[in-house]
């Protein structure tokens, strides 16, 4: 990562786990950046795919 970046966020009422990464590449985070994240968790069983949606 070249530049590093703080993300603080107030979960008073809870966060999903789907829209927090949805944020991430909206910002402009890749994909394989996340990917390569999560892989440091060592956490096994999830799947994640990406495809864009338009919500109204």
């Amino acid at each position: 990562m070249k530049n590093k970046r703080v993300i603080y966020f107030d979960c008073f009422s809870g966060i999903s786990g789907d829209m927090i990464l949805g944020a991430f590449v909206s910002l402009g985070v890749a994909l394989k950046e996340i990917q390569k994240g999560l892989k440091c968790l060592n956490v096994k069983g999830y799947k994640i795919n990406s495809r864009q949606v338009k919500r109204n």
